[in-house]
This record gives C-alpha cells, structure tokens and sequence, in this order.
C-alpha cells in the first residue's frame, strides 16, 4: 500500500515539474513574441519617421525652389517695358484727326531726359509747341485707346510712361497737357498713347487716350 502511494506520489510530482516547465516554455515564447512585435512596431514608427522627415524637407525645398524660380525666372517686373533705346530708334509718331498734333517727335539727349515736340499742320505752315519730358518706368497699368487706324476703343498695358515738364515753346494756344505712354502693339511695333487732345468724347470717355503709331 506504501509503495503505491509512493509510486502515486512520484507520478503526481513529475507531472506538475513538466506542467511547470511547458508554462516557462510557453511564457518564454510569449514574451519572446512581445519583444519581436514591440520591436516591428519600432522600426514600423522609426521608418514612418524617417519618411515623414524625409517628405518633409522635399517639401520645403520644392517650396525654397518655387520661391527662387519666382523671384529669379519668373516674369520680368515690367513686363510691358519699352526700352530707352527702342524709343530713340523711332522719333516720331503720326495720327490722322482734326484738332489734335498730327505729328509727335521725340527726342532724348540726356539719358532719360529729352523734348516732345507736338506738331499740327496747318494750311500754310506747321506749328509747333514743345515740353520737357522724361521717361520713366512704372508699374503695370491699363489704359484705353482709340486705335490709330481703326478708332476702336480697346485696353492695353503700359510699363513706360513719359511725363510732360515744363513748356519749352510754342507758337499756338493748345492745351497739351498730360503724360504720354509708350508700348509695343500686336504688330510688334511701337505705339505713342497721348491724352485726347481733340476732347470731342463724353464724359465717361476722358480717360481714352489717342494711339499714335511710328512715322
């Protein structure tokens, strides 16, 4: 009866040292599984980082080089701009009309500084009144015309404008007082915008100005 009991008793103690061992084995391989999931989630976390910093910095070099194409390759200030010596290379500008110069020449002698001399032809002779004027650069503006062939009223855009100084001389009565705008027409060539000397609009019409094209 002792030995069975004995024998019992050694079963029962064997049992439990393997029950024992298989939970080691079992929390062994769980923690071993913790540890290779918290480490897939690091590396998951430290990669998205890494992206996230690297899309990060392509960002804000993709927004430095827009703003240095922009400010470098982008449109010129004055995109209308007429140069200095494009002006010179023309002189004088024409319109046919009644009451207004049907002559325009201009002249620089001193760099931006020069003359307009507005000529009207009369019957026997022409008459002429000069200014000072000098040229100038400015922002972009819009301004209406009658067209020189057509008097078509149409929007063009200036960056050149020339203003009128002081009277210089003259040997008629007319007003001609007003800055005058030079740009490059659809043609290619350049046009003379003048105030409308003739006046003849309606009062919603004043802005318009005359458009003069090269003799």
């Amino acid at each position: 009866m002792k030995k069975a009991i004995i024998i019992c008793l050694g079963m029962f103690l064997l049992l439990a040292g393997c029950s024992n061992g298989k939970t080691k084995e079992t929390l062994a391989s769980s923690s071993e599984g913790n540890a290779s999931s918290n480490s897939l989630v690091s590396e998951s976390k430290s990669q998205s980082t890494s992206n996230s910093a690297q899309a990060t910095t392509s960002k804000t070099a993709e927004h430095l080089n827009s703003q240095e194409t922009s400010t470098s390759d982008g449109n010129r200030e004055y995109p209308y701009e007429v140069s200095l010596n494009e002006l010179k290379s023309e002189g004088a500008f024409t319109r046919n009309g009644m009451n207004i110069p049907q002559r325009i020449e201009l002249t620089f002698e001193e760099d931006t500084q020069g003359i307009a001399s507005f000529i009207n032809t009369g019957p026997e002779r022409e008459y002429v009144t000069s200014f000072a004027i000098s040229y100038q650069s400015i922002p972009t503006k819009a301004i209406r015309i009658f067209s020189a062939e057509t008097n078509e009223i149409r929007t063009v855009y200036v960056n050149t404008e020339l203003v009128l100084g002081n009277r210089l001389s003259s040997d008629q009565g007319r007003d001609m007082s007003g800055n005058l705008y030079v740009f490059i027409n659809k043609s290619g060539n350049l046009s003379l915008a003048t105030p409308n000397y003739a006046g003849n609009v309606e009062t919603k019409d004043f802005d318009i100005m005359l458009e003069y094209l090269p003799k």
